[in-house]
């Protein structure tokens, strides 16, 4: 029993490290530039037969990163969600931005693994046409489909081809934004942290905020 926990903590071990290691690298480089030999030094492995072993290929490492860290910004922005809620049952746009932005942000400044995924992938998933959230990788909690619906709610001047309209581009600026700050020294401690964060919930109140001008009306007639 013991030798057997014990196996199950290295290969838990030797996971973490390659994943650590992709996550290090692709944010140096990109991870289409990471080569299985530069991932298997970094990690401090031997041979390259573990990644094939632990992951099956450079595509299912990339998928599990995604996975994990994904999940946790699900556990974070969840947390996050009930404390909002139990503070008032009704937020504010401005409290439910916070809640699409703020759980990125608190896990970038406390977690170094975090920030360089995010700014590894952050910019390249704004590009997509649809871009992911964490619902669309794993099936547990359904937090953004709650706040989705708070802001529907909070947003009368929208129809619902505008309010997706507008989700869409909140997700791409937000992604973008976390990206480029990832890649700031120091991007997520301090007074300028706080001030791009601040800054980037007002710029997301305003998107969803403005009105549909007569321009746009004239467009989603055609």
């Amino acid at each position: 029993m013991a030798a057997l926990e014990a196996r199950q903590a290295r290969a838990v071990d030797t996971r973490n490290k390659l994943m650590r290691a992709m996550e290090k690298l692709s944010a140096e480089k990109g991870a289409e530039n990471v080569s299985v030999k530069e991932l298997i030094e970094e990690a401090g492995q031997k041979n390259e037969s573990v990644l094939q072993y632990h992951f099956g290929s450079k595509a299912g490492l990339l998928a599990a990163i995604h996975k994990a860290r994904f999940t946790q910004t699900q556990v974070k922005r969840q947390k996050m969600l009930a404390e909002c809620l139990a503070k008032n049952a009704s937020p504010s746009v401005r409290d439910l931005c916070h809640l699409m932005v703020g759980p990125t942000f608190q896990l970038c400044k406390s977690d170094t693994g975090h920030r360089q995924w995010v700014e590894a992938w952050g910019a390249k998933n704004a590009a997509l046409v649809h871009p992911s959230l964490e619902e669309e990788a794993i099936d547990e909690g359904n937090s953004v489909q709650i706040i989705k619906s708070l802001f529907k709610s909070s947003l009368p001047h929208l129809d619902d081809t505008m309010f997706e309209n507008r989700c869409l581009n909140v997700i791409r600026f937000s992604n973008l934004s976390m990206s480029n700050q990832a890649r700031e020294k120091a991007g997520f401690s301090g007074r300028k942290a706080e001030l791009f964060l601040s800054n980037l919930v007002d710029l997301l109140v305003g998107m969803f905020k403005a009105e549909v001008s007569d321009e746009t009306e004239l467009c989603l007639r055609k």
